[in-house]
């Protein structure tokens, strides 16, 4: 299993296992964002290109974001902040408008 190697993208429900700590203590946690994405045509170049708000964080540790919303955007727990070492927090981003995930540690 790839996820065994610590080669996974998102994890949600406070899960902690071997891929957990293959990529949250090395990489200072970790951040989902979201925008929307108004350019027309691919792009590759402009990839990251700005604009994208943090909407989720958990921080280095050996458990994956407490929420279960299967990234919907209706958790909300833990208090905002642009600290890397913040306890896990998400707000709802449910109602905005956005086409495109970030995933990033």
């Amino acid at each position: 299993h790839s996820w065994n190697k610590g080669m996974i993208l998102y994890g949600e429900a406070s899960y902690g296992n071997i891929h957990a700590s293959k990529i949250l203590p090395n990489h200072f946690g970790a951040n989902v964002f979201i925008r929307q994405k108004v350019e027309k045509g691919p792009n590759c170049g402009r990839l990251a290109g700005g604009g994208w708000r943090k909407v989720r964080h958990v921080p280095a540790g050996l458990a994956w974001h407490p929420a279960r919303d299967q990234l919907r955007g209706t958790a909300r727990y833990g208090k905002p902040s642009e600290a890397m070492s913040a306890p896990a927090w998400s707000v709802p981003f449910n109602t905005a408008h956005f086409n495109e995930f970030l995933f990033a540690t």
